[in-house]
């Protein structure tokens, strides 16, 4: 994605053009102008780098949840995406956890929002240093996560989320606090939609039981 490379894109680009316009110089055989295009070079090549830098802060912001500090839904989206296509070509496997908190709302109403967000942030916490760097934990909304398991079975996704499971009943015992997840594992041949709307159904059979995780092929 462009956004992702804005700064190295948009450096090279100046670069490239201070270039080109001293060898137009040079092949033009005037000696006039070249240190005033190497100037130029070297101005296009730190506006590329900032201008760059800027793009790609704007664009982590968009992605990332003012709370938690995790990625949003819409960067959940795009990464899905990015790991469908993956598979498409025969690159691994895939799977996608659907987390809520349980008992969150009582929790909320009884010790107020403050205490409510330091829990959700405590929870995101959880989420984000017991996953791997490959993994991406995303808050989904209110007192909902997701995660996208890259190149990771069903067993090792199921494993995962069990020892936070037990890690998130531990820290918040105190409030009663615990998680129930849902995690399915994509197909190559499957419509993404229908497999969401799957990921759905397995989590509320997971809520239903509460302080668990479901597993479905």
């Amino acid at each position: 994605m462009f956004y992702n490379h804005a700064r190295f894109i948009l450096t090279m680009l100046g670069i490239v053009t201070g270039m080109a316009g001293y060898y137009l110089e040079i092949s033009c055989q005037v000696d006039y102008g070249r240190i005033l295009w190497l100037g130029s070079t070297l101005t296009f090549a730190i506006g590329g780098f900032i201008i760059g830098g800027v793009i790609e802060h704007l664009s982590i912001r968009s992605h990332t949840d003012y709370l938690t500090g995790l990625w949003n839904r819409s960067y959940f989206y795009l990464k899905l995406r990015e790991q469908v296509v993956r598979m498409a070509k025969g690159k691994g496997q895939m799977c996608v956890a659907m987390i809520d908190v349980d008992g969150f709302k009582k929790v909320n109403d009884l010790y107020g929002h403050a205490i409510g967000d330091v829990l959700l942030s405590g929870i995101a916490a959880i989420l984000k240093q017991d996953t791997r760097n490959k993994d991406i934990v995303i808050r989904w909304g209110g007192d909902e996560f997701a995660v996208i398991f890259a190149e990771t079975s069903l067993k090792n996704a199921f494993e995962i989320m069990e020892r936070i499971r037990h890690k998130v009943e531990g820290t918040f015992s105190s409030y009663h606090l615990t998680i129930s997840t849902g995690i399915i594992s994509f197909e190559q041949d499957k419509d993404l939609k229908d497999l969401l709307i799957k990921a759905d159904q397995t989590l509320y059979k997971a809520k239903e039981l509460k302080n668990s995780v479901i597993a479905s092929n």
